[in-house]
């Protein structure tokens, strides 16, 4: 038995220093990757892990037009996290369907997260706008 708890509890040990799976909390005020501006607006904010060499690195964005700019065609939905519109939550990229519609992101581009198909799809028809995962969006801006 005894020995059983010292497995037990450096199992606990070893799982209390693993790295968290998802990216720091976005707070207001941090200067965004791409563009600068301050993140004011939490529904729009996102982040995607940079590594270089053995080192995570999180990059912020204010919304995410800026994300698809900075990064290109190199959109990975498992190392990019976006707000959910409506909870202002960060999420993982695959897990959300993005909206390009009548939306006033802080830099114009119309961009949204939405955690359900079908509210994103109501979200499209009233914002006239088009419902698909994060890396659509990254061609479709010819990046």
């Amino acid at each position: 038995m005894r020995k059983l708890i010292t497995i037990l509890v450096l199992a606990l040990s070893i799982a209390g220093c693993a790295t968290p799976a998802g990216p720091p909390a976005i707070r207001l005020g941090a200067s965004c990757a791409a563009c600068g501006m301050e993140v004011r607006d939490l529904k729009y904010a996102c982040e995607r892990r940079i590594m270089t060499g053995n080192k995570a690195e999180w990059r912020v964005y204010d919304a995410i037009e800026c994300l698809l700019d900075d990064a290109g065609s190199d959109v990975r939905p498992t190392d990019t996290w976006l707000a959910d519109y409506d909870a202002a939550t960060l999420h993982r990229a695959d897990s959300l369907w993005v909206v390009h519609g009548g939306f006033p992101s802080p830099m114009g581009g119309g961009y949204a997260g939405l955690r359900d198909r079908a509210t994103a799809d109501a979200v499209a028809h009233d914002t006239r706008g088009t419902v698909a995962r994060l890396p659509a969006f990254a061609h479709q801006r010819g990046l």
